[in-house]
């Protein structure tokens, strides 16, 4: 009798083969070796995938780190801060008048946004590098209303507000009146005594020549505290919205107070001197008030148009104006106080896309200082001339 069994546990065949039992037993080798071979093609296509899928991976990575190297300069100066944010819905696109204009020109851009943003970035080195060298103090806020972006130089830098910030009073007078708090026609009577018990201020403005008593209507005394940056109008505006210090906190800290304007602040001026004092803000703060505005005059035009209209028709042209081409609409107020040497200038420049500027300076020369503004102001200009390839 021959023994059929066959082991599997070694390489040698047993004794006795029978008929036959060698093809039985290279055949089971030979599966053996199949079943073997394909579990290392397995083991191989397993190694490929799994290789194959980080490399992927890492490749990407790769691209997003470099996308966001490039759609994302550093600023070019500690001074100076740019943010760009081209595809922000929280700034409203409606300027009034412009608004169509504004519209039609987004669609005329002959940028990418990679090449807009190292525009932005050399206009934020440009300003740098023009007010760095200069002796004095200065600082410098620019928002697009379009699309958010912005440039920073010292913009948190206290400042002495002067007459500018007449723009903020006047913002939440209108917002007031937007409320029916009162009509503007509604009529005021001159207080001369001196401010604050009375409405008396000396200083530029028509009021002060006033008898006691003399009517005005809310809407004159605000066109001016804006047009020829009349005190007593301004106070008298700051009486009938309950005092400096609601107006303060009820409007204006809320928007912006990274120098409270109504708190003691130290500082060293642009002689060396140590300063203390009230009434003290920044670019930044009067920057957002103005935008404020604009947001209000975005969405209700009726009712803000008057005060748009009578910052477009000030007195002075110096500032912002000066800096841009016959005709731009520059809805904006200066302040100055030769005591502390300071010339400022704030307001919305309607155009291809509208935007707030605010240029505050301290140099102790007046005329050098609304030269700088303009030039501040003409660098800014430009930028969005060159966005749209404007010559």
């Amino acid at each position: 009798m021959y023994n059929n069994e066959v082991r599997f546990d070694g390489p040698f065949l047993p004794k006795e083969t029978p008929p036959g039992g060698l093809d039985i037993t290279m055949k089971i080798h030979e599966y053996q070796s199949h079943i073997q071979r394909r579990k290392a093609v397995q083991r191989q296509r397993w190694i490929i995938i799994l290789l194959s899928t980080a490399l992927c991976v890492i490749i990407t990575v790769l691209a997003f780190l470099l996308l966001g190297q490039s759609s994302d300069p550093d600023p070019s100066s500690s001074n100076t801060s740019i943010s760009s944010d081209l595809s922000s819905g929280s700034v409203p696109s409606d300027s009034g008048s412009s608004s169509s204009a504004s519209e039609s020109a987004a669609s005329s851009s002959t940028v990418s946004e990679e090449e807009r943003a190292e525009l932005l970035s050399n206009l934020s080195k440009d300003i740098s590098d023009y007010l760095s060298g200069k002796p004095g103090r200065y600082s410098v806020m620019y928002i697009n209303m379009n699309n958010g972006e912005t440039v920073a130089y010292e913009a948190e830098t206290p400042m002495v507000a002067a007459s500018s910030v007449k723009i903020a009073y006047n913002t939440c007078l209108y917002k007031k009146f937007s409320e029916n708090a009162f009509s503007m026609e509604e009529e005021m009577a001159y207080n001369s005594a001196a401010y604050p018990t009375g409405d008396y201020e000396a200083g530029t403005g028509t009021i002060q020549n006033s008898a006691n008593g003399t009517l005005y209507t809310i809407r004159e005394v605000s066109r001016l505290s804006i047009c020829i940056s009349d005190n007593c109008a301004t106070n008298m505006v700051l009486r009938k919205l309950g005092g400096i210090d609601k107006v303060n906190d009820e409007f204006m800290s809320p928007i912006s107070s990274v120098v409270n304007y109504r708190k003691q602040v130290s500082y060293t001026d642009y002689s060396g001197a140590q300063q203390n004092g009230r009434h003290r803000t920044s670019a930044q703060d009067l920057a957002k008030y103005t935008a404020e505005l604009y947001r209000l005059y975005s969405e209700n035009k009726d009712v803000y148009e008057g005060l748009i209209e009578d910052l477009c028709n000030t007195e002075y042209d110096w500032g912002i104006p000066a800096g841009l081409p016959s005709g731009t609409r520059v809805a904006h107020k200066i302040g100055f106080n030769t005591a502390y040497a300071t010339h400022n200038d704030v307001g919305i420049v309607f155009g291809p896309e509208d935007y707030v500027l605010c240029v505050m300076t301290e140099s102790g020369n007046a005329e050098t200082a609304k030269a700088d503004i303009a030039e501040i102001s003409r660098m800014v200009g430009v930028y969005l001339n060159d966005v749209y390839g404007v010559d």
